[in-house]
């Protein structure tokens, strides 16, 4: 067996413009492959800390009569707050607990008019959940002001200082129109919060929506992968309200990430046609190349089963050796962005592609696709190696023998 093994070797490097263009074709696959796993699980993880960050936190708490059809329904508004918040503050696990008031409202500049969503904050609180202060470019929010997001800002032609109207229905049901005024501007890593986002204090949209409660609870913990282990602690604090967990809440999101991350697996199939084609031809070309070579060998008494092994082995040798530079150079090129990352507003701007990340995205180590890579490159080159393989099986050595080179 190791004979033919550096058999195989040798048929190798006598072909060596031919075996390196095919080592190349499958390396180029292998390293565009993991780029590609690398960069989505970056992207995964930078949306759902943005998730986190920005909408969800770890756990929200709303009324028991919320309704995910009617999601900004102030009639479903969460009572006796305080209550609940001591409650939730003496457990050891929980690092902060903040309220929110949320209603869909126009935003209109006297011109122009966009939808938006109007968060009433508690600055204080909100910033032991929420990472909106860090994102603030210009100013704060200050009392009877407004923090609007920098994109939103921009298509409404308004900036710092700056004053806009916004309509909505409050509770109870009466379109209500106020002025605002800007005194801050928010750019976020998240292109929603910049996009139709319109904070304001909570004090000031609990006036405006004529409401005592607040919409929902979110709540920071000091480790948010135990958000399973500890729910039932949250439940038991907040008796007869809805506590979901960031995971809960994100479900959605998730299964369209995971839609998004099954082209990976397209692309893993694209490598094993490459493979496929690429060896294939090698060693057909090899076959017919060599079919002296063979039939001298048959004639020295090296059965069938020898003479096909060492074109498997050839094959091997070539998946092998085509893997192992891809994930060499994939792990290179991925170490560089695992470092730096891509900016993704630089590239696309500020729109929303649907993908709920902006600024620098930062890829990430996946170990499974270098498993996957190699395994189904080797395999595929393998598999591959099998008809040639079989097309120098059906030669006699008289056949052979009579081939003119």
């Amino acid at each position: 067996m190791k004979y033919l093994f550096k058999l195989a070797l040798k048929n190798i490097m006598r072909a060596r413009r031919r075996t390196i263009l095919t080592f190349l074709i499958l390396s180029f696959g292998v390293l565009i492959y993991l780029f590609f796993e690398g960069m989505m699980a970056g992207f995964d993880r930078a949306s759902f800390q943005n998730y986190i960050d920005f909408e969800t936190g770890h756990y929200k708490i709303r009324s028991a009569g919320w309704n995910e059809d009617t999601p900004y329904d102030a009639k479903h508004a969460l009572n006796n707050q305080k209550a609940v918040t001591a409650q939730l503050e003496e457990l050891p696990f929980i690092t902060g607990v903040t309220s929110r008031i949320l209603f869909l409202s126009e935003v209109d500049n006297g011109m122009d008019s966009s939808p938006a969503i109007v968060i009433g904050i508690d600055p204080k609180n909100d910033q032991r959940v929420f990472s909106l202060k860090r994102f603030i470019e210009k100013g704060k929010l200050e009392p009877r002001g407004a923090v609007i997001g920098s994109t939103l800002a921009r298509d409404m032609k308004i900036s710092m200082r700056d004053t806009f109207f916004i309509t909505f229905r409050n509770r109870e049901g009466m379109h209500t129109s106020t002025e605002l005024l800007i005194t801050g501007i928010i750019r976020s890593s998240d292109p929603k919060v910049n996009s139709s986002t319109v904070f304001i204090n909570l004090s000031e949209a609990h006036e405006l929506m004529a409401m005592k409660g607040v919409s929902e609870i979110v709540i920071k913990t000091r480790d948010f992968k135990k958000t399973e282990e500890w729910l039932s602690h949250v439940e038991a604090a907040a008796p007869g309200r809805r506590v979901e967990t960031w995971q809960k809440l994100s479900s959605d999101f998730a299964a369209l990430m995971n839609t998004k991350r099954k082209a990976g697996n397209y692309l893993l199939l694209f490598i094993v046609v490459i493979a496929l084609v690429g060896i294939i031809n090698t060693l057909l070309i090899s076959v017919y190349e060599k079919r002296q070579e063979i039939g001298t060998l048959m004639a020295l008494g090296m059965d069938n089963s020898e003479v096909r092994n060492i074109f498997v082995f050839e094959g091997l040798i070539i998946g092998l050796a085509g893997s192992i530079i891809g994930l060499a150079v994939g792990t290179l090129l991925n170490l560089y962005f695992v470092n730096y990352g891509i900016d993704y507003t630089a590239m696309m701007g500020e729109r929303d592609m649907g993908i709920n990340v902006m600024g620098v995205v930062k890829s990430a180590w996946v170990p499974g696709a270098y498993v996957k890579a190699l395994f189904i490159s080797i395999i595929a080159s393998v598999i591959s190696s099998y008809y040639p393989a079989k097309k120098v099986m059906r030669m006699s050595p008289v056949e052979c023998l009579r081939t003119v080179q």
